[in-house]
């Protein structure tokens, strides 16, 4: 299946960039990841051109990166600007760059055509850094599955009730329906369960004395961002925004890049409006978020043996999947505009 390139895509946390270069896949290439000396990051293929050494086993000298095989060095642009022992330097000697920036504690790339990023940035979150909001960064994961099987599962509130019925499911929300709504460029997909006992995660910090009402709100931002809105309130009180700040609530900020074909890494952050600062907290909700990915990565893993080959059984979508149907309408409708471009 074609890889949606022309999008920023996150590549790494901030913070995994430092004194050494980083070696990751990346669509399916090898990229070596670093920082100048004044701190830009900077993305270049990991295959030196001379006898495909990898570059990520290098060292980083003048913002440069070098050969650790024979000590060819090669600019943020990708260009091989030294050649120990050579004065010429063939123009052949180049190695792939692409564009990046930083934002939400986050390294994006531009993995496309740079000429199609116009004034297109990586996406903001509101409450990032914002007063009565505490942040954190989960690990980086690795998903054995590919993107869209990934982003089918963050466009299926649904599938939590069984999935995730230890950590953020309630049983008392498999039957509620889900509303679905569109524009060009993300997909929604929402729902309330109403006067229920609070879900294992908001019985631990939402502090409620009885039931409550709880909403789930799934927004995918095309083609590669999920942001789940998470939280409740008590039974009947209103649903204004002011409201479901003063009681539990998260967001769940995920950056989904393909390292290959069958697999894609997950670079995900957390926001709340409890523990305020709390790192003890932090630490706990990172465990509990890790132990609901792992429910998710067992399902998924199992279902890309089965669907990830071109001989896989016919699926037999159901009302359920009304999200996850104009999901794949809308990145359908991507990869064939990338296509004919």
């Amino acid at each position: 299946m074609q890889m949606i390139r022309n999008a920023w895509s996150a590549v790494a946390r901030s913070d995994e960039l430092g004194e050494r270069p980083l070696g990751r896949t990346l669509f399916g290439e090898a990229m070596v990841l670093f920082r100048t000396a004044d701190g830009t990051p900077v993305a270049l293929g990991a295959v030196c051109p001379h006898k495909s050494a990898p570059l990520d086993l290098g060292a980083i000298t003048n913002n440069r990166i070098a050969c650790p095989y024979h000590g060819l060095e090669f600019d943020p642009a990708g260009r091989c600007v030294h050649i120990p022992g050579q004065e010429h330097i063939p123009a052949s000697l180049r190695v792939a760059s692409w564009p990046c920036i930083e934002a939400l504690g986050l390294v994006w790339a531009w993995p496309g055509d740079p000429a199609r990023i116009g004034a297109t940035r990586p996406p903001e979150l509101a409450q990032f850094g914002a007063p009565g909001w505490t942040y954190f960064h989960g690990q980086t994961s690795l998903f054995p599955a590919a993107i869209d099987r990934v982003l089918d599962n963050l466009a299926d509130p649904a599938h939590t009730s069984f999935v995730h019925a230890r950590t953020i499911g309630g049983a008392d929300a498999a039957c509620i329906p889900l509303d679905v709504s569109e524009t060009p460029d993300s997909i929604t997909i929402s729902r309330w369960i109403e006067n229920s006992r609070p879900v294992p995660v908001m019985a631990t910090y939402g502090n409620f004395s009885g039931t409550v009402d709880r909403w789930q709100v799934y927004h995918l931002r095309l083609p590669n961002i999920s942001v789940v809105d998470f939280g409740a309130i008590p039974t009947a009180a209103p649903r204004d925004e002011a409201t479901r700040d003063r009681y539990y609530r998260t967001y769940s900020f995920a950056a989904l890049t393909p390292a290959d074909a069958h697999s894609k890494h997950y670079f995900w952050l957390v926001l709340r409006n409890f523990a305020d600062g709390d790192v003890e907290v932090s630490a706990q909700m990172h465990d509990a978020y890790l132990a609901t990915f792992a429910e998710d990565i067992e399902l998924l893993a199992r279902i890309e043996a089965v669907r990830g080959h071109e001989h896989a059984p016919a699926e037999n979508l159901l009302g359920i999947d009304r999200g996850t149907i104009r999901l794949r309408r809308a990145l359908a409708a991507r990869r064939a505009a990338e296509q004919h471009d």
